[in-house]
């Protein structure tokens, strides 16, 4: 354990004019020689007397004056900035804001353009969905009616040769259709981009001990962290005995 260094900035004879230093400067500097004074003492041997303990003690309070001198600076100097932004977020909230607090009247209005359109868009979907389900049944059928065509045609008849082809293009008309139709999509459109339904997945949990187990199984380590983090939150309110826990006591600093 080494004993404390001397500030080479206190040595007789260091007569340098001053300089101005700004206060972010001077801060730096204090830490950064609390630090450096920090590596001297803790050279990795252990405290061996009181003086030692008395003396590191000291060194950690000037090194905690330091952090709070260094916020209550930080927090002087980024407050007129600070409150200029939240200034400005308060002024663009009304109009665009986004949050618990606050919704913006642009939000508003593209919210309610988007519940008016809804219900058109469901039912225009609907529709779409259903003729594209009538195409595809008639594109099932031109095809059996081509098949059977061509199952039954005569070689040497022209005609029913002919026929099997005109009903084999069709059959392949008849598909394009169908599958041109179940591309169709539900839109707004006017100007800027258009506006459409798109599917979405959400969760609803309907038993709970198959869902804990799913949890148990498949989200093991998420399982686990959330556990132990409410085991941490009951120890720290006053619980001292938990089911599936040890509490065990320490001393700290």
């Amino acid at each position: 354990m080494a004993s404390l260094a001397e500030n080479p900035r206190a040595v007789i004879g260091n007569n340098a004019p001053p300089v101005e230093l700004t206060a972010f400067e001077a801060v730096k500097i204090n830490i950064t020689d609390l630090y450096d004074e920090a590596r001297l003492w803790l050279d990795g041997e252990p405290v061996k007397t009181q003086e030692q303990a008395d003396a590191l003690n000291t060194l950690k309070a000037r090194i905690k004056d330091s952090i709070k001198a260094a916020e209550t600076q930080r927090v002087l100097e980024s407050t007129p900035h600070k409150q200029k932004i939240d200034e400005i977020q308060a002024r663009y909230n009304e109009l665009i804001g986004n949050n618990k607090s606050v919704t913006g009247i642009a939000l508003k209005a593209e919210e309610a353009c988007n519940a008016a359109l809804k219900p058109y868009l469901v039912e225009l979907d609907r529709q779409q969905q259903e003729a594209a389900r009538i195409a595809r049944e008639e594109a099932a059928r031109k095809q059996e009616e081509a098949l059977a065509a061509m199952r039954a045609r005569d070689a040497a008849n022209l005609q029913s040769r002919e026929e099997a082809e005109r009903l084999v293009l069709e059959a392949k008309q008849a598909e394009a259709a169908a599958t041109a139709a179940e591309k169709v999509r539900a839109h707004a459109k006017g100007d800027g981009r258009a506006t459409g339904l798109r599917t979405v997945h959400r969760a609803v949990m309907v038993d709970r001990q198959l869902a804990a187990k799913w949890v148990w199984l498949d989200r093991n380590e998420e399982l686990m962290t959330w556990i132990q983090d409410q085991a941490d939150k009951a120890v720290r309110s006053g619980v001292r005995s938990i089911a599936g826990f040890e509490v065990i006591e320490e001393r700290v600093i």
